[in-house]
Order: structure tokens, then sequence, then C-alpha cells
């Protein structure tokens, strides 16, 4: 019977990372664990020597996820072109709009591949990485402002319904109710709101240490790779 479940497990995890999706995933959680690591590490006098090890071990996962990205960018665009089609306005413009910033920041991320290896001369590198941070920030922007406005939205539903007592109208109480029912909004709340942090170091509009970068980042990469497991698990 253990045989059984550990081979069932790595069906699992086989259907999970059989996707560039899902390695691309694996990547950015190993890529900020390893930051938080390095950090870390030389907060505490790990050696200059471990910490340059695992500084260049989170570049190459960085650069190893660039290369996971190349063709995602018109995936993206195809989920826009359906997303435009939405009927709620609010979600029509922030789903599609986000979905159009994420294309073009892997293009970019597609671009700056390109000119790391030499195939391409004619792209600035750093103008490269900087279009493509602010392309990141407006779509975390954006996602921040859907989910938030879908939470509200089923609040809203709930009170119609009568499931909430009229009195039950602050955040915590808020929070609580919606949760409860359609919990994958506030991951994708938590994920976004510690994804955000990313582009914004990136952008030079906070300067945070890389101890909470590597933090933000493994949170939002963790509930990423957990729905994206889920997913991968329906048809199972």
């Amino acid at each position: 019977k253990q045989i059984n479940m550990s081979m069932s497990l790595v069906e699992r995890y086989s259907r999970f990372a059989d996707h560039t999706s899902g390695q691309d995933k694996i990547c950015r959680v190993l890529q900020y664990s390893v930051q938080l690591l390095w950090w870390y590490m030389d907060r505490r006098g790990g050696g200059r020597e471990n910490v340059r090890n695992l500084q260049d071990l989170q570049a190459n996962l960085s650069l190893a996820r660039k290369y996971f990205a190349l063709g995602r960018s018109f995936v993206q665009l195809r989920a826009a072109g359906s997303s435009i089609h939405l009927n709620d306005p609010v979600l029509r413009y922030t789903l599609t709009l986000a979905r159009i910033s994420q294309s073009l920041q892997l293009l970019c991320d597609n671009l700056y591949l390109f000119s790391k290896i030499g195939l391409i001369k004619f792209c600035d590198s750093s103008t490269l990485s900087s279009t493509s941070s602010k392309l990141w920030l407006y779509c975390d922007i954006l996602t921040l402002l859907r989910v938030c406005y879908e939470m509200r939205k089923e609040y809203r539903a709930m009170r119609e319904r009568h499931e909430m007592d009229e009195r039950e109208v602050g955040l915590l109480s808020t929070c609580r109710e919606v949760t409860q029912r359609r919990p994958e909004l506030f991951s994708s709340f938590v994920a976004a709101a510690a994804d955000v942090w990313l582009p914004l170091n990136s952008c030079g509009v906070i300067n945070v240490s890389p101890g909470v970068i590597g933090l933000c980042g493994t949170i939002s990469s963790l509930i990423s790779a957990r729905d994206l497991w889920r997913q991968s698990q329906k048809d199972y």
C-alpha cells in the first residue's frame, strides 16, 4: 500500500512537472527560496564562498525560467483575446490588460534572453529588464484590483442572499466570510500582495532587503505552484 501511495505521488508530480508552467513554478520557488537562504547566511556569517555559490545558483535559476517563458507571450495574448468578451466591464478590462501586460513582459524576457546568449545585439539588456519590471508591476496591480473587486462582489452577493448579518460590515468580517466561500480569491490576493513587492523593488519605487524579496517571492511562488498543482490533478 505504501509503495502504491509513493507511485501515486510520483505520477502526480510527473503530471505537474510535465508542462513548462510546472517547471517554471518549481524553478521560481527554488529561485526565491535560495535568495532567502543566502540572505540569511550572509547575515549570520555563513561564509562568503557559500553565499556566492547560492547567488550564482539563484542567477542560473532566474535564467532557466526565461527559457521556460519562450513562446508563452502568445499564450497570454490569446487569453487576453478571450477575456475581452467578458460581460462584466471591470473583469473585462482588468483581466485583459493584466494579460496583455504579462504577454509584453514575457516578450521582453524573451528578447533579454536572446540578448544574453548573443542571438541579437541591438537590444539594451538593462532597458529590457527595466521595461519587463514595469510591465510586471502593472500586471500585479491589475490583478490586485481584480481580486479586490471579486471579493467585494461576492460580499454583496452574500448580503443580497441574507447570508450575512447587516451589521457585519467590517473589513475583517467581510474577508472572513468571503474567504470561507471563495478560498481561491483569498489565495490570489495573498499571492498578488506578496508578489507586487518584487517589481516595486526592481523599478526602484521601494528599496527593501534581499531577504524581504526572497520571502515575498517564496510566498507568492508557493501559492501559484499549489494552484497549478491542483489544476493539473483535476483529471487525475
